[in-house]
């Protein structure tokens, strides 16, 4: 019988939210044998992936990958409950006929709304002024905001997040939406109501400016010094993609020579952020702890996802969310 390694949240917490994936589990059950003891390290993974023909989440850094693959000689398939996969090679899992999936939009709602936390929180100044009130005080130096209605939205990578950002900025706010993202077809820009443009021309005319690309070779620093001097000295930049999306160094400097008015950033070059990162000295920059996807309703749905997508696999059909579709084309040529 096949093997499926499809490790279970040691989290309590976790645990609880993702039950709902225990319906399609026990359908899994029937067709494979199923391994959800939780894993505590790399070692662990190691071993118990040898023989597995699908795995969870695998505990595997991208330079491991090759190694990973080559001692896991029955896998043909990698399943994430995650959007982005930077962290994966996918080259070598192509080159081993082994697809890998993410989870792609179940968890856009929640990363846009975070989004959208982040933008409303650096524009009027909420944790400035929240901070000023725990230690006694008043914010009246720097207390004045901007007013987001009629102003232009700029959104570099128009998927399903960024077209959820688009279409909340243009129904609540009024927003004028332009886009960066060269896959993306005029077509779908309608759909959000956004106009296509050049990335500097996005940069040069939006107030604030979303970035909701995924991080791959040719995103790699994509908004470095040269890019964000174009900014607006009243924009707002957010991130809630991948930090290396943006040249943090080349953002430190902008902040400290007032070239922005502010910053909500999720994701960091290097996580989690460390203590004496500039990045925490200013005001007028909002961070949180990679947690934009982070709700109940979309690890429920992320998790209830993944096991139905290794669930059609397993049955044959045609797995959603397919990274590397090379690979499932060699897998039916083989087969």
């Amino acid at each position: 019988m096949k093997k499926v390694l499809l490790p279970w949240p040691i989290d309590k917490e976790l645990a609880e939210i993702v039950s709902e994936a225990k319906k399609p589990l026990e359908e899994l059950r029937r067709f494979v044998d199923v391994d959800t003891s939780p894993i505590s390290d790399e070692g662990e993974f190691f071993g118990r992936s040898k023989g597995a023909y699908v795995v969870l989440n695998p505990r595997v850094g991208f330079c491991r990958y090759r190694e990973f693959l080559g001692q896991a000689e029955e896998l043909r398939m990698i399943q994430s409950t995650s959007i982005g996969y930077d962290g994966v090679d996918i080259e070598a899992c192509t080159e081993k006929g082994v697809i890998f999936c993410n989870v792609a939009e179940v968890m856009a709602e929640s990363v846009a709304q975070h989004n959208w936390a982040l933008i409303l929180d650096v524009s009027k100044n909420v944790s400035k002024s929240d901070r000023t009130m725990r230690v006694d005080g008043w914010l009246r130096q720097g207390r004045f905001g901007i007013e987001l209605y009629g102003k232009t939205l700029g959104i570099v990578g128009l998927g399903a997040i960024g077209g959820r950002v688009a279409l909340k900025g243009s129904l609540a706010f009024g927003m004028r939406i332009l886009a960066y993202d060269p896959y993306v077809l005029p077509a779908r820009a309608q759909l959000y109501g956004a106009q296509l443009v050049d990335l500097g021309t996005l940069l040069k005319e939006s107030d604030i400016v979303s970035v909701n690309c995924p991080l791959t070779p040719e995103t790699l620093h994509l908004l470095g010094e040269e890019q964000l001097r174009l900014l607006k000295p009243t924009a707002i930049l957010v991130n809630t993609a991948r930090g290396a999306i943006i040249d943090e160094k080349a953002l430190i400097e902008a902040l400290e020579s007032r070239k922005l008015f502010g910053a909500g950033l999720d994701v960091f070059e290097d996580e989690p952020l460390s203590q004496d990162s500039l990045l925490r000295k200013f005001e007028n920059v909002v961070l949180t702890s990679h947690i934009a996807s982070s709700t109940k309703e979309a690890f429920s749905k992320t998790w209830k996802g993944a096991v139905e997508n290794i669930l059609r696999f397993i049955k044959g059909e045609r797995p959603h969310w397919v990274v590397n579709p090379e690979a499932l084309i060699m897998q039916r040529q083989k087969a």
